[in-house]
């Protein structure tokens, strides 16, 4: 995001906070601070992946997961039958459903919108529900961190910040990006989705081919990424109706907030206490800032609730 107003200024004695009102991100404006977005490519719109038809009928509640098991009872082989197993599991856990597709809720604009810009399937806002369940706090055993579960070099790749004050695969809103366009590269050089899906998961030089069905060639790949794939196309027919699933999922609040500059090694509980926010919301916004506080030596900015502040003020940083 490009900087809008400069907001550090010094003050006798100590580096300072003005809290003057930055603009108000909301998915329309990280679009509107985007280049254009690229039409589809005929690829994007395939099989494989889709994206959703713009007036969707309500669905019966548990129709698609009866048609699921009805199918079966009737074959249990297959690709179509794997899937629908991991479609069924998904329903058949509702609570955990429930609260993954309430965190999907306030990240789904976003998403959805980076996936606009960069031409690619909406089916793939779903590919976090099987990494971390859109947690921003997620850590794999190899590594892998934040709600794409990116693993620290491709995260540098992409411009990410990865140090001991600041990891931003762990902001959704940096992490989007990122993930977005690892997956359009790893698209153009796979030339399928399924592909696409098993390189985000074991990596571009086991997934390199896109020259025969993944269904055919799976097995030389990992366990693990032999079930990845299919899971991701359950958790998306599953996410883009799941009342039809059984899953009453709860409307949510979709990503807002403000920014302020802060000066480095500022405590995140300092700007919370300054403002008049829960300490904890300041640590919901800003979970990239691993250690609670603003990286030394240079000013940062802070995400702060969306919403009025008070009139400029100023905060003290350093260390209390």
């Amino acid at each position: 995001m490009r900087n809008h107003f400069s907001l550090v200024s010094p003050v006798t004695g100590a580096a300072a906070l003005l809290l003057v009102s930055m603009p108000l991100y909301t998915a329309a404006a990280f679009r509107a601070e985007s280049p254009e977005p690229t039409p589809p490519s005929r690829a994007a719109t395939g099989k494989a992946l889709t994206n959703p038809p713009r007036r969707t009928p309500v669905p019966e509640p548990g129709r698609a997961l009866r048609a699921a098991r009805a199918r079966l009872e009737q074959t249990g082989r297959g690709p179509a039958a794997e899937v629908d197993r991991w479609a069924i599991g998904l329903a058949t856990e509702p609570e955990t459903s429930r609260a993954a597709l309430a965190r999907f809720g306030t990240y789904r604009p976003l998403i959805e919108d980076a996936l606009r810009r960069h031409g690619l399937p909406l089916d793939l806002a779903f590919v976090p529900w099987v990494e971390s369940e859109w947690r921003s706090g997620a850590t794999s055993r190899a590594g892998a961190a934040g709600v794409w579960q990116l693993m620290a070099p491709t995260a540098r790749g992409y411009g990410l910040e990865v140090s001991e004050y600041v990891d931003e695969r762990r902001d959704p809103v940096r992490a989007t990006e990122a993930a977005v366009r690892h997956l359009a590269d790893l698209h153009r050089s796979t030339g399928d989705w399924h592909w696409t899906l098993a390189a985000y998961n074991a990596g571009l030089g086991r997934a390199r081919a896109g020259r025969a069905s993944f269904w055919r060639e799976r097995r030389r790949l990992p366990r693990e990424t032999r079930a990845y794939v299919p899971r991701v196309l359950a958790a998306a027919r599953v996410g883009r109706e799941p009342g039809a699933w059984g899953i009453q999922a709860p409307p949510a609040a979709p990503l807002r907030f403000r920014e302020v500059w802060t000066p480095g090694d500022t405590p995140l509980d300092h700007v919370a206490a300054r403002i008049g926010a829960p300490p904890a919301r300041l640590r919901e916004l800003n979970p990239h800032l691993v250690r609670g506080r603003t990286p030394p030596g240079r000013a940062w900015r802070v995400r702060i609730p969306a919403g009025p502040l008070p009139g400029p003020a100023a905060v003290s940083g350093g260390r209390r």
